[in-house]
């Protein structure tokens, strides 16, 4: 970071409306000079274009209230439409007044810096904030060098695509914005994904590159279920955890993963993509789960270290899984409280199946409340 009074060491002129915009390509610029610049002319109250990796913004000091208003009527938005909070760093949330939940934590942790957006809600719960860390570097060190968050919007009007290319953004911006700072078009060249996460529910407001399911995906607690073949025992416990689970929580199955839940099967001598076999899919119909796009996928160490419970449908998977993840011994577990095994039905009739699929879903109502108050 540079010290603050070498930032401010060269005062820029107050900018009015008409002023030519003063662009910079960011590869032949003397990059303490520019950061001066730009550090000053925010300073002052004036508005400036950033790269980040996702699209082109407009910056603007939020200690100038001001030029924030500025920024929205540039873009045609109400006067009272938030603008996001660009940090130079994660750990720069911990300053602010806001609440996060372990989704939204994992979600920083996993994509910042990067392109996403959190809307989270203040200690109070009466207020919400747009957050993100962008991964351009000159950006980042701007922010640093600044000292506070800068408000960035995208350079669109209301209902247009962002801006991604400097000729364009000039040609549009070139007797309302002070500085350009131009590091070619923008490399993802899409605005960023945004989630709201200051409810019960993660929710995706925006796709950007990064999709629901990876973002859902990502932020939820994993519970894991499993057996030998994953295509028998464990797709019957996975899918009614989830229904025990949606019921539960009073909400249908498809927003448990949402809430923050992700349940998931594996098998310790499998492969990837076998479907639930067929005594399988006919009990669990039988009992209304529906297991025909059930696809097999073996055991890895990845997977185990997400799951926050691991639960065994014989003990002969408990033992070798504790000796190949010591580490999760204390997240290991038999399915069946009382420590029996639920036998393998494979190979076995119809009768068979059911038998082991009620004694599944006993056991999986007993678990409940392991992960779910």
């Amino acid at each position: 970071m540079l010290p603050l009074d070498t930032v401010s060491a060269r005062p820029r002129p107050r900018y009015s409306p008409g002023m030519p915009l003063q662009r910079t390509p960011l590869a032949d610029a003397d990059r303490s000079a520019l950061l001066r610049d730009v550090v000053a002319a925010l300073r002052h109250g004036q508005l400036c274009v950033l790269p980040t990796e996702t699209v082109y913004g407009i910056a603007a000091l939020p200690t100038h209230e001001s030029a924030g208003a500025r920024a929205r009527r540039w873009r045609g938005l109400n006067e009272d439409h938030p603008l996001t909070l660009h940090l130079a760093d994660a750990d720069d949330v911990d300053a602010l007044d806001v609440r996060l939940h372990r989704g939204a934590e994992r979600l920083m942790e996993r994509y910042w810096p990067g392109p996403l957006t959190m809307i989270v809600g203040n200690r109070s719960g009466e207020e919400t904030l747009g957050l993100r860390v962008p991964s351009h570097p000159f950006t980042r060190e701007l922010i640093r060098a600044i000292g506070e968050p800068l408000w960035l919007t995208s350079v669109a009007k209301t209902g247009a695509a962002p801006l991604t290319d400097p000729d364009a953004i000039e040609a549009a911006c070139h007797t309302d914005i002070s500085m350009l700072v131009d590091d070619g078009a923008s490399p993802l060249g899409a605005a960023s994904t945004v989630v709201r996460a200051d409810g019960a529910e993660l929710e995706v407001l925006r796709e950007g590159i990064l999709s629901r399911e990876e973002v859902l995906h990502t932020a939820a607690d994993v519970v894991l279920f499993v057996c030998t073949g994953n295509t028998c025992r464990s797709p019957l416990a996975e899918h009614f955890a989830r229904r025990a689970t949606a019921r539960a929580m009073g909400v249908s199955e498809d927003r448990v993963l949402a809430r923050g839940l992700r349940f998931a099967s594996a098998g310790t001598a499998t492969g990837f993509g076998m479907g639930a076999s067929e005594g399988s899919v006919e009990a669990g119909a039988e009992a209304g789960l529906d297991l025909s796009a059930h696809a097999s996928q073996p055991l890895d160490m990845d997977l185990c270290d997400r799951a926050v419970k691991i639960y065994c449908l014989s003990d002969s998977h408990r033992r070798a899984l504790t000796a190949q993840a010591p580490d999760a011994a204390d997240r290991i577990e038999l399915l069946r409280p009382d420590g029996a095994d639920i036998a393998d039905p494979y190979g076995g009739g119809l009768q068979v199946y059911r038998e082991a699929r009620d004694e599944i879903a006993s056991a999986v109502q007993e678990r409940a409340g392991d992960w779910w108050p």
